[in-house]
């Protein structure tokens, strides 16, 4: 009950904020996953409803094309061409801390105009008002929580974005983040009209074939350490060369799908001496904390972090860190 109270708290603030400001920004990590794309544009259309101008901006070149049905996709603005926007008020969504928001940072207008609506552990305080709870599923649920009390009817479009960003961080609801209030709120969205069969189709089973080999590859070539309680899957640049990372993204959850594995790692060379790291975790051990000793961060289960140099050099640290904990 109290969780449910601050919600509605927050939320009514969040309202109240937008009904008494415009031109804003709407933004969320470097990288942008299926929640952050999809919480940034569920709050889109909460302003389309409320009349107000706005202009969501991200760091990435190009934003995953897998979720090009949500409404007001073709409307994302790439950082590199959002120069001199009339930007007044922000929406910040998905971002634990400022500064993964990458170059977006230097868009964003002072702390008393911002909102925050997140599901991460706080790293820093950016904004005037927070919507943040580290036991929801994903930031889309929360976005839902807001588009519920604000008197906007939730229609076919807003119900996909919501299913979007919860059915994603859920990994289709089997993470241990998954909780009755997805179900419920997900089965509201089905009565509105969203399609589970389509959605998930179009995420996690509509990949190109030239990703699904070298997912084949990266499974080929996995590694065991730590006596098996760590899988490692890594991919050089010329193996992720001319992939797109969504489609192979999928290689971090199969780092824990080992009988006996109890952490992964997916590394790839996203550039030429330039990695990129996602952890999972099925036990104790908290990838979040792992991540953090290397400047990244995430969740408990879940979390990334990127690094310059060699795989080999940075591997073996990586994998003291784990077994402090383990």
């Amino acid at each position: 009950m109290k969780a449910k109270q601050a919600h509605i708290d927050s939320a009514n603030k969040i309202l109240e904020f937008i009904s008494d400001n415009d031109n804003f920004i709407l933004s969320a990590h470097v990288n942008a996953d299926g929640d952050a794309v999809a919480s940034v544009l569920a709050v889109s259309m909460l302003l389309d409803f409320y009349n107000k101008t706005y202009f969501a901006v991200f760091n990435d070149q190009q934003i995953d094309s897998r979720f090009n049905y949500i409404k007001n996709f073709d409307k994302i603005i790439n950082y590199k061409d959002s120069l001199n926007l009339p930007i007044q008020s922000a929406i910040i969504c998905d971002v634990p801390g400022l500064h993964r928001l990458g170059d977006v940072e230097n868009l964003i207008p002072e702390k008393s105009k911002i909102i925050k609506i997140d599901h991460h552990p706080i790293e820093d305080e950016f904004a005037a008002i927070n919507m943040v709870d580290t036991k929801a599923s994903s930031t889309s649920q929360l976005v839902y929580e807001i588009l519920d009390i604000s008197g906007l009817e939730i229609g076919v479009e807003e119900a996909k974005a919501i299913y979007t960003g919860i059915v994603y961080d859920t990994g289709r609801f089997s993470f241990s983040n998954t909780t009755a209030r997805d179900m419920f709120i997900c089965s509201k969205l089905i009565e509105i009209g969203v399609s589970p069969s389509d959605i998930t189709e179009r995420i996690f089973f509509s990949s190109s074939f030239k990703a699904l080999q070298t997912i084949g590859t990266g499974l080929a070539n996995m590694e065991s350490f730590l006596d098996g309680a760590v899988i490692v899957i890594y991919l050089s640049f010329n193996e992720m060369n001319n992939n797109d990372q969504g489609e192979v993204e999928e290689l971090a959850n199969y780092s824990v799908a080992i009988r006996g594995g109890k952490v992964g790692l997916f590394m790839r060379e996203a550039n030429p001496g330039f990695h990129k790291v996602s952890f999972r975790s099925k036990c104790h051990v908290d990838v979040n904390k792992v991540a953090k000793a290397f400047g990244g961060g995430g969740h408990i289960r879940a979390a990334g972090c990127k690094f310059e140099g060699l795989k080999d050099e940075m591997l073996p640290k990586i994998l003291e860190e784990i077994r402090k904990q383990l």
